[in-house]
């Protein structure tokens, strides 16, 4: 049971007392020049100006307003600051179950262990063990690890830099979900369930790109020491499995072919397990840095940008659209419908005042360097 703090009796209206409350709290932070509700007091708003900075102010009047029953959200508009009081305590979320996140893993496991398996021999789990032939199992595991632990193991650091993001600004978040799918890949890649909201811009911009350079620092050593080992398997055109010429390409995929391979005339690389798995990781991370709706690099353009972002995030995917048009690639299409699902536009942080700050934005100009270099234009 909530227990507010005390009113006097002598206000009857339950929406002027809690109205007028509120506004008691809000007192030595902020200057307040109007007062309104909507949704029958679900929804107060106060506008005015703070008194002092917005990341310090935000914090005391959440603390403040927390034993009503209500959480604050800072917005400015028209030069002018607005807090509004929002009915509920949005950290009370509910505690996921782990075990759905270890069947899962379990799951992925055996998919992409399959998966590299097809790629290396020719066969997957699901045939060897239906054959029943205990050798052959062995041997399709022991095939399908290298594939198995690249990939993985760059989804995993991936999702766990924004766990751990998360974890150091305490918002609530779960563990990664693994998607398992017994095709292709064996994966659709991994995620984390953000549960509380963002509390400034800040935490938003440091949440989202944790997860792509973290997982950087594991893809990119992968894709030079599977290169290094596709290098020793030179093959004539046309006889490799998956020949170098049929991955797509990138600034800093042609610079490490040109710097680690002599590749002889007539002649390609097969490429090894372990650099396609890199080289699908390197790849899903540029597509993650695009400034568009949940996507990682949506919610740096949204911490940076505010809801400019939106704007942005609508020409990027029609930019989508029109290159996979002109250069025929449906792959443009399939990313654009996974990217509508999740929504064109980002919702907004709790204080979308605080500016992101001068070190972050000398961030967004590495990142923006960090996506020309790796982002793969053609695929497939």
């Amino acid at each position: 049971m909530q227990n507010y703090p005390s009113i006097p009796r002598a206000e009857t209206d339950p929406l002027k007392r809690i109205t007028d409350a509120l506004g008691e709290e809000l007192t030595d932070l902020f200057l307040v020049i109007d007062v309104s509700s909507q949704t029958q007091g679900r929804i107060i708003s106060f506008e005015g100006r703070l008194l002092s900075d917005s990341e310090s102010s935000y914090d005391e009047i959440r603390r403040r307003f927390h034993p009503y029953g209500y959480t604050p959200m800072l917005r400015r508009e028209k030069a002018r600051d607005i807090v509004m009081a929002m009915e509920g305590l949005v950290d009370q979320a509910k505690k996921s179950n782990p075990l759905i996140n270890i069947v899962l893993l379990f799951l992925t496991i055996m998919t992409t262990l399959s998966a590299g398996a097809q790629l290396e021999l020719g066969n997957n789990l699901f045939e060897a063990v239906t054959s029943g032939n205990r050798s052959e199992i062995g041997q399709v595991i022991i095939a399908g690890l290298p594939f198995a632990i690249t990939l993985l193991g760059i989804l995993g650091v991936h999702e766990f830099g924004h766990y751990l993001a998360a974890q150091w600004y305490r918002i609530q978040a779960t563990l990664p979900y693994f998607i398992p799918i017994p095709l292709g890949l064996g994966t659709l890649g991994a995620l984390i369930n953000i549960k509380s909201p963002m509390r400034n811009r800040r935490v938003l911009f440091d949440i989202g790109l944790a997860g792509p350079y973290a997982g950087l620092v594991v893809a990119i050593p992968l894709f030079i020491i599977g290169l290094l080992r596709s290098s020793t398997n030179y093959v004539p055109l046309g006889l490799a499995r998956i020949p170098l010429e049929s991955l797509g390409s990138s600034v800093f995929i042609r610079t490490a072919v040109a710097a680690l391979t002599d590749i002889p005339p007539g002649q390609t690389i097969e490429v090894d397990p372990i650099l396609f798995a890199a080289w699908w990781g390197i790849f899903v991370t540029g597509i993650n840095l695009l400034p568009v709706g949940q996507l990682d690099g949506g919610h740096a353009a949204y911490a940076l940008l505010g809801r400019y972002a939106n704007g942005l995030g609508l020409l990027t995917f029609l930019v989508l659209i029109v290159v996979g048009s002109l250069q025929q690639q449906p792959a443009w299409f399939v990313w654009a419908f996974f990217i509508m699902l999740g929504g064109l536009k980002h919702p907004q942080p709790m204080n979308d005042i605080l500016d992101v700050g001068p070190i972050r934005k000398v961030i967004v100009i590495m990142t923006i360097i960090l996506f020309i270099l790796i982002f793969i234009p053609r695929p497939f």
